[in-house]
């Protein structure tokens, strides 16, 4: 009786600790969902209501399959734009042979799936495959999407279509804002550099000419030439540095950023910092006519992340209304991007766009006595006068 009664209790003891631990386990989970549990459902209704709000703003955002975000209409007589649906179609195939995916989708479900890989695409990286102008916009930072209204409209001075253009360095029939004379120019300098001239995008080229014998000639060879305007008729010494830094070109400002630096940090005679461009829109918003001659039209570009935006803004429209002063027909204006390109290096910096990609480096080299003339009174007013 006692070895049944001890094996009785010793059966017992055993059964509960078998049941020890499932029984703890069970109360532990129960306590830890009963804790929980409300925080993963709110959890789970706040990311559903992001993934809603991400997926309307995208559709609102994204642009039509057919209807590509162009920078501005075509021409009526453009063949390009009598067969757009073509045209984009041509683009979908096109950027589907380099990125595995992009391929214009099937009829039906491929289709939904599709159209929904290409909003989720087009909302993590602003790229849409039915739109090839958001991959510029992005390589470029020259599109609507990243696109921002100037600040104040500049001034219009001047007439748009001149029969000639007038001389650099003529003096005009109006009273100019240093007294209608060039008496401070050339300037008597200390050999020390004024401005900083140098090129992010420095294999950017131009159409061959029929005066520049080489074959390729780029933005560095006019900013060759504008060093040697503002030096020779202005005496404004200038610092031109002539390194590649685009090559690949998505790592330009990166890689310009250092040598950038340290040439205003061993130079603090610099006054004012210019990083030339040359633009790749289309020859029609790059190309001023006036008369019989043809000209690269100028871009002024700011960035607003500079911490100093508000600061270097009152530079850039004073070079855009001594630029409109000067020829008002090369001027396209003051754009605002969304961007830094590196500008908040020094107080006073300034990206400049001579022409487009389908301009020739003559029609490049015309643009650039105007061009120093305008930068040569923008220093006087701006760093002299003050």
């Amino acid at each position: 009786m006692l070895k049944r009664n001890s094996t009785g209790i010793i059966g017992r003891r055993r059964l509960d600790r078998r049941r020890k631990k499932p029984v703890r386990f069970r109360r532990f989970g129960g306590a830890v969902r009963r804790r929980l549990g409300p925080r993963f459902a709110v959890i789970a209704v706040a990311a559903a209501v992001l993934l809603v709000v991400i997926f309307c703003s995208a559709m609102l955002r994204r642009p039509s399959a057919r209807q590509p975000a162009v920078p501005e209409a075509a021409p009526a007589g453009d063949a390009a734009g009598v067969n757009e649906e073509g045209s984009t179609c041509f683009y979908e195939l096109l950027l589907g042979c380099e990125i595995p995916g992009l391929q214009p989708p099937a009829a039906g479900g491929c289709a939904r799936i599709g159209a929904l890989f290409c909003t989720v695409l087009y909302t993590l990286t602003g790229i849409d495959p039915a739109s090839p102008f958001t991959v510029l916009n992005l390589e470029l930072a020259a599109g609507r999407a990243v696109s921002l209204p100037a600040a104040a409209p500049a001034p219009s001075g001047g007439p748009q279509n001149a029969a000639s253009p007038p001389d650099p360095g003529e003096a005009a029939s109006e009273p100019q804002p240093w007294g209608g004379s060039f008496a401070p120019f050339p300037l008597d300098g200390d050999g020390k550099p004024k401005i900083l001239l140098y090129h992010t995008h420095g294999s950017e080229a131009f159409t061959a000419g029929v005066s520049e014998p080489k074959p390729i000639p780029n933005i560095i060879t006019a900013g060759e030439e504008l060093a040697r305007i503002l030096e020779e008729n202005y005496g404004l010494a200038v610092l031109h540095h002539r390194e590649i830094y685009d090559q690949p070109r998505q790592e330009a400002y990166r890689k310009a950023r250092p040598f950038v630096e340290q040439i205003i940090a061993e130079n603090p005679s610099i006054d004012l910092v210019i990083d030339l461009h040359r633009d790749g829109v289309a020859r029609s918003r790059t190309t001023a006519v006036l008369g019989d001659r043809e000209l690269a039209s100028i871009l002024l570009v700011h960035g607003c992340r500079n911490p100093e935006a508000a600061r270097n803004l009152e530079l850039v429209f004073c070079l855009e209304n001594e630029l409109e002063a000067v020829l008002a027909p090369l001027s396209r204006g003051v754009m605002q991007q969304d961007l830094l390109y590196n500008q908040d290096l020094h107080p006073h910096a300034i990206l400049l766009e001579l022409g487009g990609h389908e301009n020739s480096i003559d029609e490049a080299l015309g643009s650039l006595p105007y061009l120093a003339e305008a930068i040569a009174r923008t220093y006087h007013l701006f760093f002299l006068q003050r």
